[in-house]
């Protein structure tokens, strides 16, 4: 009786091309994503996003407080443009491909949460007059524009372009799990409920990867430059 065998090169990116072999070649960070958000939305069909924000709003620590209550900054608007110039030092084309896609998903989540979904409140409104929700001390939740999480979304630009960069797949599976963190405590500290968090962390990677791969198809000297801190030869033979 001959064997089953799966040929586990369908998981190699040696012989993909394109935008499937940048999300193969990041697949400690795709594939995980792929785990916990479908599970994610089997737990938001059996429950809904509200019930089951409730689910994990009945649960609380003094340790998770202050681990979600800090964690959370990472999603905050001004962080990508830290690594837009900590990028400037690698190339300009990291550097600006990372900006572009900052730039979308800002874009696309303003325009969700804005335009098309300003009704969808977020749970400390939805809940006002129906349930008594936990509050994190010293955090004040935002009571408008829920729907999609742009903290998730920035979280999840940020460290899936970190991990597209570096090499080492564990590292990358890291990066994911700081960016579920992220994502995560924006549900903790009541100010989203989970399907914003999905929608958020979906839109970033769906973008990203995208733009990161168009942006290698540029054939450009210059923007493989990059701003070094020391003087060029030149430079240096006339001082010395």
């Amino acid at each position: 009786m001959s064997k089953l065998l799966i040929p586990m090169s369908i998981f190699s990116s040696s012989k993909a091309s394109g935008i499937l072999k940048v999300i193969l070649d990041n697949k400690y960070f795709i594939a995980p994503f792929i785990v916990l958000s479908t599970y994610l939305l089997f737990l938001i069909g059996i429950h809904g996003s509200a019930g089951l924000f409730l689910n994990i709003n009945s649960y609380s620590s003094d340790f998770a407080d202050h681990f979600f209550y800090h964690i959370t900054n990472l999603g905050d608007g001004f962080v990508p443009y830290i690594l837009v110039a900590v990028l400037l030092f690698i190339s300009f084309r990291e550097s600006l491909t990372f900006l572009t896609a900052t730039f979308v998903i800002s874009i696309l989540v303003t325009l969700l949460k804005r335009y098309y979904f300003p009704e969808f409140d977020r749970p400390v409104a939805y809940f006002e007059f129906t349930e008594v929700i936990r509050h994190v001390p010293a955090y004040n939740p935002p009571s408008l524009y829920s729907f999609p999480s742009g903290h998730t979304a920035t979280a999840f630009g940020i460290f899936l372009y970190l991990a597209i960069l570096i090499k080492n797949q564990y590292l990358k599976f890291i990066l994911f799990c700081i960016a579920a963190l992220v994502s995560f405590s924006r549900i903790y500290l009541s100010a989203h409920f989970p399907l914003d968090v999905f929608t958020g962390s979906y839109i970033a990677i769906s973008i990203t990867i995208p733009i990161y791969y168009f942006s290698r198809q540029i054939n450009n000297p210059w923007i493989d430059r990059k701003i070094s801190l020391r003087p060029k030869k030149s430079i240096r033979k006339q001082i010395l």
